[in-house]
């Protein structure tokens, strides 16, 4: 399809689409590329054709839905910059960092997760001790053994929980997603 230019009433100057005038042929009004390659962005389509080539593209926009030719033009100029880009692995590439900084924040969020328990927990402690030196008892020695009714007690639970999340966040640190 080719735009028309005026200039001067009396005559009209055919613009051909920019994949036609890469092909340098002429830009009839059934072109299949022209909707998709405008005359004014030219880059768009020598990029596609550099990575594709005008017949793979051609076959792909007559193979296909129109109502689906926008979205494959655009899945096409995307796929040839990021193979300019990154001539080895392309848009997988880029699916691939994508994964990775996904899993980093994952890990990220569950380390951040356990911190933010730990901390109820040593609060949920404090309280517990606090409660208790209010009560008159006396302030746990971490020295001497524990007596069977202390670790019965809630407070006892909460530290060993405290000593599981400090055992967790360990283990978090070491491991991490694919294998850092």
């Amino acid at each position: 399809m080719m735009q028309m230019r005026e200039g001067n009433p009396r005559t009209k100057v055919a613009t051909p689409c920019a994949a036609c005038r890469t092909l340098r042929r002429r830009c009839g009004d059934k072109c299949v590329l022209a909707p998709y390659f405008p005359p004014n962005d030219p880059q768009k389509f020598a990029t596609v054709h550099r990575i594709f080539g005008a017949s793979n593209i051609i076959r792909i926009l007559q193979d296909i839905d129109c109502q689906h030719r926008e979205d494959a033009v655009s899945s096409m100029v995307y796929e040839a910059r990021a193979r300019l880009r990154d001539p080895v692995y392309g848009c997988a590439g880029a699916v691939f960092q994508l994964q990775q900084q996904v899993c980093d924040l994952q890990s990220q969020l569950a380390i951040a997760q356990a911190q933010i328990l730990n901390l109820h927990c040593q609060q949920a402690f404090l309280t517990a001790s606090i409660s208790n030196f209010h009560e008159g008892e006396e302030p746990a020695d971490y020295d001497e053994p524990l007596d069977s009714s202390w670790t019965d007690s809630p407070a006892s639970q909460v530290i060993n929980r405290d000593k599981d999340i400090n055992f967790l966040l360990q283990e978090m640190s070491m491991w991490s997603c694919y294998g850092k």
